[in-house]
């Protein structure tokens, strides 16, 4: 009886055990599980319904919570002393914990996707009737980008946290020959300061939004002699929405540096690009990409078409519509068009 008694007082006695919250996420990493998660349910089949708000809330975790599971505490005798097992467990928040395990640390992901990420199938006509760059008939133009960030756990230099190095190529290839060789490349990194990912986080400061990127780039085709072809520009860009279904980008830029072959390459493609993006339920996206060179009748644009394909194949569909200068460095001067169609990888949101 005495070590019953002994047992119930201890019980009756013990506090209640006090829960520590866990700790949060660290804002950066709040926001990389945020932009992980977009990029993985956006394009679930059983997520084409949901607007943009519905996914951000569904991928947003909430403020870590304590849920206590109480189960009877057990008595337990053991070598003659008194134990009490209290066997009550804490569970993290759920949604918190789907971010971290299913979408992963930021530590996870050396590198993230930027830019467009895309391969076509389709043609290029010069205006002039001269034999286009990349083949007489079919060829194949495909876009890939990368980004990482330099200093992704910096304390002591704040204005060093938003740096980060990008690297993007776009190639075409000559699938029509027998030999189908590669007739274009064009090679472009970057460093940059992304301002994007701080502006997103809960502040009690007024902080002022002025750019989304300022950074300087390199953009050559890796050639010598008369086809080399490369310019190199201080820029700054910045996004206006004005709605979810529609919005702006624009970005400007200062040539500190130019080829010996392509001195005049502002008279066709100027120093501002203008971005129209239209989205249309959240799901097929129209962007219209316009450049002006500096002389009036120089003008290029760009149409991209965005569409959801069958939940089997992983992509979306991508149709789009190049007419003007500079599609590829190598023709900056000549004016073409070009229409082409393939697959669409919505790496980023």
């Amino acid at each position: 009886m005495s070590a019953i008694a002994t047992c119930i007082g201890l019980i009756t006695i013990l506090p209640p055990a006090v829960l520590a919250q866990p700790a949060p996420l660290p804002p950066a990493l709040q926001a990389q599980s945020l932009e992980n998660c977009l990029r993985t349910e956006v394009i679930k089949p059983e997520n084409s319904a949901r607007t943009v708000t519905e996914l951000r809330a569904f991928c947003t975790p909430q403020p870590l919570a304590a849920v206590v599971t109480s189960v009877p505490a057990r008595v337990v005798a053991q070598d003659g002393e008194v134990l009490i097992e209290d066997s009550r467990s804490i569970t993290p928040d759920l949604a918190m914990m789907r971010a971290q395990m299913q979408y992963g640390d930021m530590n996870d992901y050396f590198f993230q996707p930027y830019k467009k990420n895309y391969i076509t199938f389709g043609s290029l006509k010069n205006e002039d009737g001269s034999a286009p760059f990349s083949g007489e008939s079919l060829d194949i133009k495909f876009e890939l980008g990368m980004q990482f960030t330099l200093f992704p756990e910096i304390d002591s230099f704040t204005a060093l946290a938003p740096l980060k190095v990008g690297y993007s190529q776009r190639s075409w290839w000559d699938i029509g020959e027998s030999s189908a060789p590669f007739k274009e490349h064009n090679y472009n990194p970057e460093l940059f300061w992304d301002f994007t990912e701080a502006l997103a986080r809960p502040s009690d400061r007024t902080r002022l939004h002025i750019f989304d990127l300022a950074g300087y780039e390199h953009q050559s085709n890796g050639l010598d002699g008369l086809g080399s072809r490369s310019w190199d520009r201080l820029y700054v860009q910045r996004e206006f929405r004005l709605s979810e279904m529609l919005g702006w980008s624009v970005k400007a830029w200062r040539v500190v540096n130019l080829g010996e072959h392509n001195l005049d390459i502002e008279d066709y493609l100027g120093n501002v690009e203008l971005t129209t993006h239209f989205e249309f339920n959240n799901w097929v996206g129209v962007d219209v990409r316009t450049l002006k060179g500096h002389k009036t009748e120089k003008v290029s644009y760009q149409a991209d078409v965005i569409l959801p394909m069958s939940r089997w194949v992983n992509s979306r569909f991508i149709l789009s519509y190049y007419e003007g200068y500079g599609e590829a460095l190598v023709n900056y001067n000549k004016k073409s068009r070009s229409v082409r169609a393939g697959f669409y990888f919505p790496l980023g949101f």
